[in-house]
């Protein structure tokens, strides 16, 4: 249970930092200027999936939770590079806090797996 907590305060905390993070980085004027819209439409649309997996919580699925978690996670950290980011900042942001939602993910995945004794 506790690990389960753990991943949904992750994602959600990161979820809501993708969110922000293109006001936050970029200033709010130019985070919706033409030129980083893909930028910051892509990170606040990572937040809200990120969000969501953390929000998916039905006990039968489990690790469904979390094998979501980590492939979205592993999709989206070579998303800045796939689509091009304009602005260094925000691809470094995307990519760091994305692994950090991997990681995450995999931690409760490998906390889940059984432990074999020899």
């Amino acid at each position: 249970m506790q690990n389960r907590e753990a991943f949904r305060w992750t994602f959600t905390a990161l979820g809501l930092w993708l969110i922000l993070s293109p006001f936050m980085l970029l200033g709010g004027q130019s985070a919706l200027s033409n030129a980083l819209v893909g930028d910051a439409g892509l990170l606040i649309l990572s937040g809200l999936l990120a969000l969501t997996a953390a929000g998916y919580g039905h006990n039968k699925h489990y690790l469904v939770q979390t094998y979501l978690g980590v492939s979205y996670g592993l999709i989206l950290v070579a998303a800045p590079w796939l689509f091009g980011f304009t602005k260094t900042v925000t691809a470094w942001n995307a990519g760091v806090v994305e692994t950090a939602l991997v990681l995450a993910g995999l931690y409760v995945v490998f906390q889940k797996m059984p432990k074999h004794h020899a």
